[in-house]
Protein backbone atom coordinates (compact mmCIF):
# COMPACT_ATOMS: atom_id res chain seq x y z
CA UNK A 1 0.00 0.00 0.00
CA UNK A 2 1.26 3.45 -0.86
CA UNK A 3 1.19 5.99 1.95
CA UNK A 4 1.41 9.77 1.73
CA UNK A 5 3.05 11.54 4.68
CA UNK A 6 2.34 15.29 4.79
CA UNK A 7 3.35 18.18 7.02
CA UNK A 8 6.82 16.76 7.65
CA UNK A 9 9.42 18.97 9.23
CA UNK A 10 11.87 20.24 6.61
CA UNK A 11 14.73 18.77 8.68
CA UNK A 12 13.51 15.15 8.47
CA UNK A 13 15.62 13.02 6.13
CA UNK A 14 14.92 9.70 4.39
CA UNK A 15 16.56 7.66 7.15
CA UNK A 16 14.38 9.25 9.84
CA UNK A 17 11.25 8.68 7.74
CA UNK A 18 12.27 5.03 7.35
CA UNK A 19 12.84 4.66 11.10
CA UNK A 20 9.40 6.15 11.79
CA UNK A 21 7.63 3.42 9.78
CA UNK A 22 10.04 0.52 10.30
CA UNK A 23 8.44 -0.66 13.54
CA UNK A 24 5.15 -1.35 11.71
CA UNK A 25 6.54 -3.78 9.15
CA UNK A 26 8.46 -4.20 5.93
CA UNK A 27 9.03 -1.09 3.80
CA UNK A 28 9.35 -1.62 0.07
CA UNK A 29 10.39 1.97 -0.70
CA UNK A 30 10.41 5.41 0.89
CA UNK A 31 11.15 8.89 -0.36
CA UNK A 32 10.97 12.52 0.67
CA UNK A 33 10.09 14.98 -2.09
CA UNK A 34 12.88 17.52 -2.63
CA UNK A 35 12.50 20.91 -4.32
CA UNK A 36 14.80 20.79 -7.35
CA UNK A 37 15.54 24.52 -7.23
CA UNK A 38 16.50 24.74 -3.55
CA UNK A 39 17.52 21.15 -2.77
CA UNK A 40 15.36 21.27 0.38
CA UNK A 41 12.46 19.08 1.44
CA UNK A 42 8.99 20.12 0.31
CA UNK A 43 7.56 18.75 3.57
CA UNK A 44 5.98 15.53 2.31
CA UNK A 45 7.00 12.05 1.31
CA UNK A 46 5.84 8.60 0.33
CA UNK A 47 6.16 5.16 1.90
CA UNK A 48 5.35 1.91 0.13
CA UNK A 49 4.54 -1.03 2.39
CA UNK A 50 3.75 -4.39 0.74
CA UNK A 51 1.45 -5.63 3.53
CA UNK A 52 -1.84 -3.71 3.67
CA UNK A 53 -2.49 -4.66 7.31
CA UNK A 54 0.91 -3.30 8.40
CA UNK A 55 0.36 -0.12 6.37
CA UNK A 56 -3.09 0.39 7.90
CA UNK A 57 -1.61 0.01 11.40
CA UNK A 58 1.10 2.58 10.58
CA UNK A 59 -1.49 5.04 9.24
CA UNK A 60 -3.68 4.65 12.31
CA UNK A 61 -0.78 5.04 14.75
CA UNK A 62 1.10 7.89 13.04
CA UNK A 63 -1.66 10.13 11.67
CA UNK A 64 -1.73 13.26 13.82
CA UNK A 65 1.43 12.33 15.73
CA UNK A 66 3.74 15.20 16.72
CA UNK A 67 7.13 14.75 14.99
CA UNK A 68 9.80 17.45 15.38
CA UNK A 69 7.19 19.99 16.42
CA UNK A 70 4.72 19.31 13.58
CA UNK A 71 1.59 17.15 13.51
CA UNK A 72 2.12 14.84 10.55
CA UNK A 73 -0.74 13.71 8.35
CA UNK A 74 -0.60 10.12 7.13
CA UNK A 75 -3.03 8.57 4.69
CA UNK A 76 -3.36 5.96 1.97
CA UNK A 77 -2.68 7.34 -1.48
CA UNK A 78 -3.71 6.20 -4.92
CA UNK A 79 -0.37 7.31 -6.37
CA UNK A 80 1.47 4.31 -7.75
CA UNK A 81 5.17 3.99 -8.53
CA UNK A 82 6.21 7.48 -7.45
CA UNK A 83 9.74 8.35 -8.57
CA UNK A 84 11.35 11.65 -7.72
CA UNK A 85 12.98 13.47 -10.64
CA UNK A 86 16.64 12.53 -10.84
CA UNK A 87 18.66 14.61 -13.27
CA UNK A 88 16.44 17.21 -14.93
CA UNK A 89 13.81 18.84 -12.70
CA UNK A 90 12.12 20.58 -15.62
CA UNK A 91 11.26 17.72 -17.92
CA UNK A 92 9.09 18.10 -20.97
CA UNK A 93 7.86 15.04 -22.77
CA UNK A 94 9.00 15.12 -26.41
CA UNK A 95 5.51 14.67 -27.82
CA UNK A 96 4.34 17.74 -25.90
CA UNK A 97 7.25 19.95 -26.91
CA UNK A 98 6.74 19.13 -30.61
CA UNK A 99 3.06 20.08 -30.35
CA UNK A 100 4.03 23.38 -28.74
CA UNK A 101 6.42 24.17 -31.59
CA UNK A 102 3.73 23.55 -34.19
CA UNK A 103 1.15 25.65 -32.33
CA UNK A 104 3.50 28.52 -31.49
CA UNK A 105 3.16 30.32 -34.85
CA UNK A 106 1.78 33.84 -34.38
CA UNK A 107 -1.94 34.10 -34.98
CA UNK A 108 -3.11 36.57 -37.61
CA UNK A 109 -6.17 38.71 -37.24
CA UNK A 110 -8.66 37.90 -39.91
CA UNK A 111 -11.30 40.30 -41.15
CA UNK A 112 -13.28 37.50 -42.77
CA UNK A 113 -15.80 35.45 -40.85
CA UNK A 114 -15.94 31.70 -41.16
CA UNK A 115 -18.56 32.16 -43.92
CA UNK A 116 -16.04 34.02 -46.05
CA UNK A 117 -17.85 37.36 -45.82
CA UNK A 118 -16.01 40.50 -44.84
CA UNK A 119 -16.63 41.65 -41.28
CA UNK A 120 -18.72 44.83 -41.27
CA UNK A 121 -17.28 47.84 -39.52
CA UNK A 122 -19.19 50.79 -38.13
CA UNK A 123 -18.31 52.81 -41.25
CA UNK A 124 -19.69 50.11 -43.60
CA UNK A 125 -23.09 49.99 -41.85
CA UNK A 126 -24.08 53.59 -42.79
Amino acid sequence: MNILVRNLSREINKKELFMLFQSFGKIKSHDIVIDAATGKSKGFGFIDMPEDSEAAAAIKALDGKLIKGLKIRVKKTARQNYHAPQDNPIRVRPEHSEARKENSAPKRKSSALSTGRKKLTRKDRH
